[in-house]
């Protein structure tokens, strides 16, 4: 399984202005609806607001990840937004947060775990984090994961 398979145009946003994480994870869990993975954003809301009591998701480098096994997800899917200006989000670094990914994993799995796994390995380059946040557009911003993960090695999320 690759990023790139989770993640489609109906689900990323690029340029987005917004001004705060409860504006991001808003917008994060309407790309997931408009992508036709889940269907009850309020439920995905709040498990994602529980999951961010437990845990900051942001992971520095500008960069934040919220996760969770949602309870009305059939299947594990995968939304993004760039932010113009960035968010505020609480990163450990203090820096604003430019780009973001919400993993809505497959209810009563821990697949969102490793699916998160695999994104931090390929934004762990800051070079390519740079180009993603940089992307013109939705075509742009998967050519680029697309290039990414055909030079890593494939993860069987068996193995893991």
């Amino acid at each position: 399984m690759t990023i790139r398979e989770l993640l489609n145009e109906n689900r990323i946003e690029i340029g987005a202005e917004l001004y705060s994480k409860d504006e991001a994870l808003d917008e994060l869990i309407h790309l997931q609806k408009k992508g036709g993975t889940i269907h009850n954003p309020r439920a995905l809301k709040r498990e994602i607001v529980e999951r961010e009591r437990k845990g900051n998701t942001a992971a520095g480098c500008r960069i934040a990840i919220p996760d969770v096994a949602h309870s009305g997800s059939a299947k594990t899917a995968i939304s993004a937004i760039t932010v113009k200006d960035g968010i505020d989000y609480g990163a450990p670094d203090k820096r604003k947060v430019k780009l973001l990914f919400m993993i809505a994993g497959k209810s009563g799995s821990d697949e969102h775990q490793r699916v998160k796994e695999q994104l931090l390995r390929l934004l762990s380059d800051p070079a390519f984090t740079a180009q993603l946040c940089a992307a013109p557009d939705q075509k742009s911003f998967l050519a680029l994961i697309d290039r990414k993960e055909n030079k890593q090695p494939r993860i069987n999320p068996n193995t893991l």
